[in-house]
């Protein structure tokens, strides 16, 4: 099928949904230090806040920008890290703002959950961009996966230090590449994560002319079963049938490869969503479709 320019500018706007254009920067004129930087909004206990993350040039820890929303009182709270997608156009990446998945977030802190959404390294700004998996004709997954597993690991690490966060129970969620990175993170098995939820993960979509084809949809399955190594954590995994990146029969292999490999996951195709399915989690009209099956996973295991 083919996909244009205008079906790629949804899907940017859907699956990485908060853009530079937001009306102000709370995190411009702070001091870059991790911890809380000031208050977004009152709704939600929207924070903005730095949060270590994988190594900078310099070798040291990179100091992302996140958004936070907090249940009332002061904890100690499960933490849901949420981790956005990546731009089918890579030009994109540097207009990209700190992630809000504001009706996904809402429904996390409904549950007593903190939500933490951490802005990776090497999108909202120029320069290197370590999540790559260079040549679409020669991609490198696994790579690029490690690199998006290197900042969830941090963010962890970090978050399990705080008094406010229970240190045994953070859940890792990700949608498109942020799915692919939590289930990336997974075989290291981070101390304190209890449970993963994939949305629609994978890389390498709407490549080629006409912004159609996968990379090498066989080298994504490859990386899934690579990931699988040693992961003991039970993940839940959730793609549509209408998702254009990763069409149902790709999907399904990928959490096949997965399982094959010794991981733990139970994979859920749900019904289409609106035009594009891949934009369910980003779109707050998709709730009705994964908060019921999730719910029912997070009380298996939390």
């Amino acid at each position: 099928m083919r996909r244009g320019p205008a079906v790629l500018a949804l899907l940017f706007l859907l699956v990485v949904p908060a853009m530079a254009s937001a009306r102000s920067d709370p995190w411009a004129k702070a001091e870059r230090k991790p911890g809380f930087v000031g208050l977004i909004a009152s709704k939600l206990n929207e924070e903005a806040w730095f949060v270590p993350g994988g190594p900078a040039a310099d070798g040291k820890p990179a100091l992302l920008k996140a958004r936070v929303f907090r249940p009332a009182g002061n904890g100690p709270f499960k933490v849901a890290v949420i981790n956005h997608g990546s731009p089918p156009d890579g030009a994109s990446r540097p207009g990209m703002g700190v992630p809000s998945y504001r009706a996904a977030a809402e429904w996390f802190v409904e549950r007593g959950y903190m939500a933490v959404l951490p802005l990776r390294r090497g999108y909202g700004e120029a320069g290197n961009w370590p999540e790559t998996f260079g040549p679409c004709r020669n991609p490198n997954f696994v790579a690029a996966g490690k690199a998006t597993a290197d900042d969830i690991e941090a963010v962890v690490r970090y978050l399990r230090t705080l008094p406010a966060v229970r240190k045994d129970r953070v859940l890792l969620v990700g949608q498109s590449a942020g799915g692919f990175g939590v289930v990336a993170a997974s075989g290291r098995n981070p101390e304190g994560v209890f449970a993963i939820l994939n949305f629609a993960g994978g890389r390498g979509a709407h490549q080629g002319e006409d912004a159609d084809e996968n990379c090498a949809p066989d080298r994504l399955v490859q990386a899934m079963r690579t990931f699988a190594s040693g992961a003991k954590v039970p993940s839940l995994w959730l793609y549509t049938q209408n998702d254009s990146s990763f069409e149902p029969a790709l999907s399904r292999r990928m959490a096949d490869a997965y399982k094959a490999g010794g991981g733990n996951a139970e994979y859920l195709l749900l019904p289409a969503f609106k035009k594009e399915g891949h934009n369910m989690f980003a779109n707050a009209d998709g709730r009705a479709l994964w908060t019921g099956p999730v719910a029912v996973f997070l009380k298996k295991v939390e």
